[in-house]
Parts: C-alpha cells; structure tokens; sequence
C-alpha cells in the first residue's frame, strides 16, 4: 500500500469504479495541424535568445541502440524564468549494491541547476536509479517529484531529495493531473498469500514463465497535504485522465456515438460532449478547462483530435498525421500553452508494417496556444529521445526551451493574445 512518511492524515475512500485498460499510445500520431499541412518539415521558429552548450555541462547523448527503446535518460525543465533543471544519464560500470534486484536496469542521473542566460551550473546531485523508466515531474511552484524505484520524492532547486510517499509494492504508473495538484500512483496488489507468491516466484525462475500477475491498486493523492482522495482495486493498469477535481471518462451512447463526461470526486457527473467516433475515444486534460478528444474518422484511416472545454464547447479541431508517432507534451504552469512532441517516421505504422530505428526521421515539437489552437512555434529536437522530455515550456507559457544541436537553446514566444504587449 502507498504510506507516507508520517501515518497520519490520510482519507481513505473506498469506491467501486470500473476503469478500462491502459490504452497504448494515447492521443497515437497526434500532430497539431492538417495532415496535409504536415509533409513538409521547415522550421518555424526565430533564432534562439539564449543557446547554452551541453557538453560543458556534462551531457553526452546516448548511443542510437536506446532509440527506440523509449527508456527515461534526460529531462529538461523550467525551474523559474532564471534557472533550468537538466538532468542526465551518466555512463559507466556500477557497484551492485545489496539492495539490487535480480532484473534492476541501474543508471546513475546527474542533476544540474543551470543559471540564464550565462549557463552557469548553480546546484549539481547525483541519483541513482534502479530502472529505465520516467523517473521525474514538474510540480509547481519550481518543485519537482522524484521517483526511484517504488518511492517518490520532492526537491527543488536545492536538489535534496525530500521523501514523500512510499510503495510496498511495485509502482507500476505515475501521473499528474494537468495543474500538478493531484497524483495518480497505480501499484501492484497482492492478490496471493505470501506462500502462494514465493511459489510462483520460484516457479517462474526454474520455468521462464513471467512472474506472477497481480491485481493494481488505484490511488489519488492530493499533492499539498498527501491526502488520499480516492483508493480503488483494479485488474489492470489504466490511464484514469485526471482534470481539476475529478477525471474524465467516455461512455458508449448509440451505435458509434459515445458521450464523454465530467466526474468529479464530490457531486454529479457532468456530460461534456457527444463524439461520433469508429473507436472508442482518447481524452487527455491540457488544464483545468480544457480536454483533448481524439477519435478516429467513420471515413478511412484518419484521427482527429478536438479541444473541448469543461463546459462542453469545441474550441478547435485538427485532423491527426499518421506518419507521426509517439507523442509526449509539456504545458506551461498556468495552462495557457502546450508543447506536443512527435516523431517522424518514413511510413505510416500497423501491424504488418512495424518500424525499426532507421524509419525514424524527425522529432517535432509544436507549441500551440490552448484556447485557440493557433501555432506558436515549431522546433526539432536532437537528438531524439523517444520518450521526450528534451523541451519544456516555462511557468508564464513566455518561452519555449529544447535540446538541440549540442545546446540548450532558449526561445522567446510571442505575446498572448490579449495581453498588454500581445494588443
């Protein structure tokens, strides 16, 4: 079970709530222009304001064979308008350490608090890590959260591990809401007695069967005080799109139509739209108003993905580009901007036609203005990381950085529509 470090405090609330599995690649070849717009790939993007090198900094882009295994190696994050967090693999051979497990991919991460504009590192930490999958997450307020293995941590620019919440179990998912208030934790649930376990255990190692499957526990957890607002048993691992105070689900309504509505933990259900869709829809909360919708054309292959508010409006629609795969996304702390990643790949991609590294040509980054949809900036990423988070947005949406050509560069965005510099 998920504890805190204190035991106290905690509001347990049992519910009984159906959630679907785990969809694979949500918001999958996600792109934020026509399709048609999407096949020639110039870059629209002023020269940057501030270009720091990397390689002064420590950094050294990993090799091409962790292409296309979308495991966590490096981070980029806006800590304040003045200070970045960098954070990076660093090679070399490791010392097991007694607590190492028989399957631990361990890694050692190299944080850094780099200064703008003059690049100066201000605060430098080590963590190590006993896996490959994401291991950080923006918060607010210049705080970050932490994962090493099955315990999460807090820090900010300081870089001292702070410890937060703890799993006796296996953390198989974390996620933020969009305003980095809540905190989903999904993690393993014993559904066998110790004794039943080990023998499967001991079965799976003399066999090569995988190991035993456990039911998930489903936990929300309120990010100021800890406080858990909903506790729920699942049979499998599910990504529960969490908006404000509640989440975001779809339910079948007539033939293809399905409607999508608005569940909040405390009061009734509001219905927030009515989707014609061939499969069942996508939602991905941008922020506190606003949800993105994908559904997939009646008419061919096509996705489109639509912006509708809580209160049900459709505020902009794009149709989706099937030769863009693997999104990833950062929005600015006040949810005014978001930063969709997408990778490039030779050919449209199914079952009977996979990719390999070599189909990979671009990754593309496109910062578009929430509420309009209009296209702020478009930049391309190098290396690629499969699993992004080589760009960042900062907190006031006000600039837009990414890794790139062996720097960090920085880029001014250009002014919100209604504001005092933007009329």
């Amino acid at each position: 079970m998920l504890r805190r470090r204190e035991n106290s405090g905690l509001i347990h609330q049992q519910t009984r709530w159906s959630l679907r599995p785990a969809i694979v690649g949500v918001l999958f070849g996600m792109l934020a222009f026509p399709a048609s717009a999407a096949k020639h790939d110039k870059t629209v993007a002023p020269e940057p304001v501030v270009r720091i090198p990397s390689e002064p900094l420590g950094y050294h882009p990993l090799s091409g064979f962790y292409l296309m295994s979308r495991s966590s190696s490096s981070s980029l994050d806006f800590i304040d308008d003045d200070h970045l967090l960098f954070t990076f693999r660093v090679p070399g051979l490791l010392k097991r350490l007694a607590e190492c497990q028989p399957d631990d991919e361990d890694q050692v991460i190299r944080a850094i608090v780099v200064h703008l504009p003059d690049g100066n590192i201000i605060h430098s930490a080590e963590w190590r890590m006993h896996d490959r999958g994401r291991y950080l997450w923006a918060l607010r307020d210049g705080r970050f959260l932490v994962r090493q293995r099955d315990s999460l941590s807090v820090v900010d620019r300081s870089l001292e591990l702070q410890p937060f919440i703890h799993s006796d179990s296996p953390i198989r998912l974390v996620k933020l809401s969009p305003d980095n208030r809540l905190l989903l934790v999904e993690s393993d649930l014993e559904k066998h007695t110790e004794e039943e376990h080990k023998r499967l255990i001991e079965y799976a190692a003399l066999t090569g069967a995988s190991p035993p499957r456990e039911d998930v526990q489903l936990s929300i957890v309120r990010i100021a005080d800890r406080s858990v607002l909903m506790r729920v048993r699942t049979l499998n691992i599910g990504d529960l799109p969490l908006i404000s105070d509640g989440y975001i689900e779809n339910l079948s309504a007539r033939g293809d139509h399905w409607m999508v509505r608005y569940v909040p933990f405390q009061g009734d259900p509001a219905i927030m739209a009515d989707v014609a869709s061939s499969c069942r829809p996508d939602e991905e909360p941008i922020n506190a108003d606003v949800t993105f919708v994908r559904i997939c054309s009646q008419r061919g292959d096509d996705h489109l993905l639509d912006a509708i508010s809580l209160a049900g409006k459709r505020l902009w629609s794009y149709r989706l580009d099937n030769h863009y795969i693997w999104p990833t996304s950062a929005t600015a702390e006040n949810g005014r901007r978001i930063a969709f990643s997408t990778l490039r790949v030779s050919h449209p991609v199914s079952a009977i036609d996979p990719i390999d590294d070599t189909d990979l040509q671009a990754q593309r980054i496109d910062v578009l203005d929430v509420d309009t949809g209009h296209l702020e900036l478009t930049q391309f990423a190098t290396p690629i990381l499969s699993a992004g988070q080589n760009y960042a947005l900062s907190p006031d949406a006000h600039r837009f950085a990414v890794l790139r050509d062996s720097a960090i560069e920085i880029y001014d965005l250009p002014p919100e529509p209604g504001s005092p510099s933007g009329q």
